[in-house]
């Protein structure tokens, strides 16, 4: 009985030790690991580094909606430090939308940025930094969602719908999102349902301390003719 009970102890000390030494990573392992990494400034005007980083992560070469890119897949990671800091911490986020392709549903375009994988929006007027994930679902259709750094931690913004209901993340064309001169944030997207085809922009503004995205108004930039 007290060899099983030390081998049961020395197995849960063995799974903390492992689950540390992956909750956390030093610079140098962040920087070298990192499929891509930003420098965000947080709601409080902090800069912070941000490191995504994958496990399991190879080359796709049969991805069929870009078969000349050069595309990783993997399970990612967004690790995250303050920007005098030298460890950095996994973050608790999901960070793609669940509405893509089951066979590669994390992937990372190194060739077109405006495809599957992250940028980032520069703030505006004191605003945040958006971290957009983006994730390619239709020929014409991406799956987005937005991050900020808040409390020192990266958190997960919420897109409100017409109707008042909060959603994870929407669709969105190839186009980045962008801040306006007036700090609120427009996102274009595109329909191919009847009457209403065509390619519209909807625009956002930024509630911080609730971190949602509330709609102000949309417009059509494109209809068929």
């Amino acid at each position: 009985m007290k060899r099983i009970f030390f081998v049961t102890a020395l197995m849960i000390v063995f799974a903390q030790l492992c689950f540390a030494a992956t909750s956390t990573l030093n610079r140098s392992d962040a920087d070298s690991q990192a499929r891509q990494s930003f420098e965000l400034r947080a709601v409080d005007g902090k800069i912070f580094d941000v490191r995504i980083v994958g496990d399991d992560e190879k080359l796709v070469t049969d991805w069929f909606r870009a078969p000349e890119d050069t595309i990783y897949a993997g399970d990612y990671s967004a690790y995250l430090t303050a920007a005098n800091s030298d460890t950095f911490s996994r973050q608790d986020v999901e960070l793609f939308a669940d509405d893509h392709d089951k066979n590669y549903p994390q992937r990372i375009n190194v060739t077109r940025d405006n495809h599957d994988g992250f940028y980032f929006v520069r703030g505006v007027n004191n605003l945040p930094d958006l971290l957009v994930s983006k994730i390619q679902i239709t020929s014409f259709a991406f799956a987005v969602k937005i991050f900020v750094v808040k409390d020192g931690r990266l958190q997960l913004v919420k897109f409100q719908n017409d109707k008042g209901t909060l959603q994870d993340s929407r669709d969105s064309d190839f186009r980045p999102m962008t801040y306006l001169d007036d700090g609120t944030i427009s996102l274009t997207w595109h329909t191919n349902v009847m009457p209403d085809a065509g390619t519209y922009a909807t625009v956002y503004m930024l509630d911080a301390d609730n971190l949602i995205l509330i709609p102000a108004y949309t417009k059509n930039i494109w209809s068929p003719q």
